[in-house]
């Protein structure tokens, strides 16, 4: 029987930065609820598992690394004035961070990173 060398896992890399930034955001949520204490022990109380948090952390940087740095810093600055909600949908025009309303003139459906006027929160279409 011939040997094969199997090829190391990998990850799809996400094409746009928006993807990334829906992405970070999770990995940062995940990271802040394992590095939480109180919820580190409710997680085991219930028989889950806290561990893995070093492998969280370093995916965490991978993603952040495929970023212009002008749009990790938006988000960064966003996510903590927001508690870790950087990024919101919109529905109908209407920011559903803040319920304000997007302007008509805004192309939305674009690939540009679009912000909330009202409150400055990065905008992903429903």
């Amino acid at each position: 029987m011939p040997s094969r060398k199997t090829e190391p896992e990998t990850v799809a890399e996400p094409r746009d930065p928006l993807t990334i930034l829906v992405l970070l955001q999770d990995l940062d949520l995940l990271l802040r609820e394992a590095s939480d204490p109180a919820q580190a022990a409710e997680s085991n109380r219930m028989g889950f598992q806290t561990g893995g948090i070093e492998e969280l952390r370093t995916a965490r940087q991978q993603l952040a690394a495929t970023l212009d740095v002008r749009i990790l810093r938006h988000y960064e600055v966003a996510s903590k004035r927001y508690a870790g909600r950087a990024i919101v949908p919109i529905k109908n025009r209407i920011c559903l961070g803040c319920s304000g309303l997007v302007p008509t003139g805004a192309n939305l459906v674009s690939q540009r990173i679009q912000s909330c006027q009202s409150c400055g929160r990065i905008l992903y279409p429903l």
